[in-house]
């Protein structure tokens, strides 16, 4: 990832754990820890003695993880740990954030996202509840990726809980998906059981 660009790229980096994963560069990292820290985000955190120490936030369709690891100097490293850093989840807290921070964002969606409307995404930011129960539940969730298959998991199952949700930030006038299987009515033929 190249640093100091002034452009996102030199602040934002597609990250190799997930496709909707992003490394934040070093030299950002407390720019966007101001951010988090002035905003009325859900958090969560885990402690355990042989993890890494994670902090989460949850941001839009994703959010923002923290790893802090510590290992003895010479130890060999870990497989699939988590290695230390920040990492924005998902393509809306990404949008979100890179709009927060004013950052020159990628004028067509990366490959996999999908199109957002920023304002529609920023309203809805702005609307969120820190003591939503959804929204502490993806907090918790998020705070649990203490290794690379975690993340890939999480990273992948929020992506695919925003997937019926985008249509209202895509479209917000536009009628969402029933996401009740029993709400529409049956094909063909009946169930018996």
């Amino acid at each position: 990832m190249s640093t100091g660009t002034g452009e996102w790229t030199g602040m934002f980096g597609r990250s190799s754990l997930a496709p909707t994963v992003f490394d934040v560069a070093p030299d950002t990292r407390s720019r966007v820890r101001e951010w988090l820290a002035a905003q009325s985000l859900p958090t969560a955190w885990t402690r355990h003695p042989h993890a890494p120490a994670v902090d989460a936030w949850a941001v839009a369709d994703g959010g923002v993880v923290a790893v802090s690891r510590w290992s003895p100097a010479g130890a060999p490293d870990a497989d699939g740990a988590l290695p230390s850093g920040l990492y924005v989840v998902g393509f809306g807290a990404f949008r979100l954030l890179t709009a927060a921070l004013g950052v020159p964002r990628p004028v067509r969606p990366l490959p996999g996202e999908p199109l957002f409307d920023l304002d529609a995404l920023c309203r809805a930011h702005r609307a969120a509840s820190a003591s939503c129960p959804d929204a502490v539940e993806q907090a918790e969730l998020l705070a649990t990726c203490v290794d690379r298959r975690t993340l890939r998991l999480v990273a992948g199952a929020l992506d695919a809980a925003a997937t019926p949700a985008r249509s209202g930030i895509v479209a917000p006038d536009g009628c969402r998906p029933s996401p009740f299987p029993r709400d529409r009515p049956p094909a063909a033929g009946t169930l018996t059981g």
